[in-house]
């Protein structure tokens, strides 16, 4: 992982945690650096200011409650931390494209865990993999004692994804995927698109300079994307049987869990019927510690 960005980890966490906007006096002391050196260090790596972080963070909150519950407008404002519903009403709007009870009328209502879900996957979707500038993914076996994997086949159902498509060269990914992950979940959230689940990456082809790959994020029922929005793509994730394991660890070692998945295969005589996907467990702004990362993998199998 970027040392820039793992130094923003307990910040990020705790901006998470607080139950109000810390201001940027409060976020540089836990960074332990002068707030005009952490403002300009953390619009570095997230693209935005820890004030907009902040407040995008609010808004997403409301937005999941709009979808959660019937809570009135101006109550769901309060509590996620504005003074009045025309500022909240105006703050999302600006964000999201449309207001707040629009919002609420064109998308699925969700269960409360579901709508949580969701907004967890989106503040800090732009940190899964985005960081790892030293990915060897399928690629690259750690030197020593590799992890021990369980690995079982199970059945899947199919699900409904919004997702870019790109093909990268490998030493890029990461580069990559900070572009087309936050871009899925920006039109997610502005089309009123519901969330169920961490982002996740599926390699539809590789070769040895490249890879193909759909990045994006799980949704709670098909959808359809316009015409003006050539780079958003909505499809689903294949159903069926398929090898699934758990990574711990970085994410420049999942080359380990890759190569695990593999052999077990070979070693039980199944194949193989289309590309393997993972799937971001853990938001790294709520764990700190990248040896502790949850990743799930999936291998389709006939």
């Amino acid at each position: 992982m970027s040392r820039r960005v793992q130094e923003l980890l307990p910040v990020l966490a705790q901006i998470h945690r607080s139950d109000r906007q810390l201001s940027l006096d409060e976020t540089a002391e836990l960074a332990a650096t002068s707030p005009s050196h952490f403002q300009r260090r953390f619009s570095g790596v997230l693209g935005e200011s820890p004030t907009q972080y902040q407040r995008r963070l609010r808004l997403e909150q409301g937005a999941a409650l709009l979808l959660s519950t019937d809570a009135r407008i101006i109550d769901i404002a309060v509590v996620v931390g504005f003074e009045s519903h025309e500022a909240f009403t105006r703050a999302f709007g600006n964000h999201f494209g449309v207001a707040p009870k629009a919002y609420r009328r064109r998308s699925p209502r969700l269960e409360p865990a579901a709508a949580l879900q969701a907004v967890q996957t989106g503040p800090c979707v732009a940190l899964y993999r985005v960081s790892t500038e030293t990915i060897t993914t399928h690629t690259t076996i750690k030197k020593g004692n590799p992890m021990t994997y369980e690995i079982n086949r199970q059945a899947i159902e199919e699900t409904p994804v919004l997702f870019g498509r790109r093909r990268v060269e490998r030493e890029r990914l990461a580069e990559v995927l900070a572009d087309v992950l936050p871009a899925v979940f920006g039109y997610a959230m502005e089309a009123g698109l519901a969330m169920t689940g961490p982002p996740f990456v599926r390699y539809v082809d590789q070769s040895a300079a490249f890879f193909e790959i759909e990045a994006g994020v799980p949704l709670a029922q098909p959808a359809t994307v316009p015409d003006d929005k050539p780079d958003i793509i909505a499809g689903a994730l294949p159903g069926g049987d398929a090898a699934v394991t758990v990574h711990v660890g970085p994410y420049d070692r999942l080359g380990e869990a890759h190569a695990a998945v593999d052999r077990w295969i070979a070693e039980n005589d199944y194949s193989m019927s289309g590309g393997p996907w993972e799937v971001y467990l853990t938001d790294p702004a709520e764990v700190a510690d990248p040896e502790e990362w949850k990743t799930q993998i999936f291998w389709p199998l006939f």
